[in-house]
């Protein structure tokens, strides 16, 4: 018969290692090294190599050269395109401040513009496309006030 502190070191013994043995079981951590299974190391799929946009075929072309106005108000419009470009064009009225104005500020090709005459001067409204490609038109204002007798 074994005496008490023997029985305790037993008892100790076999509780540690169904301990053990549960816990390697739950945490799966038999069978080496508990790894997921894939390799180390997975080569990213390629992707495609971007083709960059070519520029258009032209110009930028508008429907008109110049627009002349007689009074403050009075409005024309003008279509700007470019062969084979359905991408956006900016119109750009920097320089007709109190001459005349420009709607709307940009629109896709064939695009068409509404300038109208605020008051009198000469101006240039410049259109461009997204590849830098520009024309401008020429916008002249003369307003006459007064009566002919």
């Amino acid at each position: 018969m074994l005496n008490r502190s023997a029985r305790l070191a037993r008892r100790f013994f076999i509780s540690f290692a169904l301990t053990f043995a549960g816990c390697a079981l739950a945490c799966g951590c038999g069978g080496g090294g508990g790894g997921s299974g894939s390799p180390a190391f997975v080569a990213p799929t390629p992707s495609p190599t971007p083709v960059p946009t070519q520029p258009p075929a032209g110009p930028v072309t508008l429907s008109s050269g110049s627009a002349d106005f007689s009074l403050a108000g009075q409005t024309a419009r003008v279509t700007a395109s470019e062969p084979g470009y359905a991408g956006t064009i900016s119109a750009d009225a920097g320089t007709c401040a109190n001459i005349a104005s420009v709607s709307p500020l940009s629109a896709n090709a064939p695009a068409t513009f509404t300038i109208t005459a605020q008051g009198a001067g000469t101006c240039t409204v410049g259109f461009a496309d997204a590849f830098g490609q520009r024309t401008t038109l020429t916008v002249g204002v003369t307003v006459t006030q007064g009566k002919i007798q």
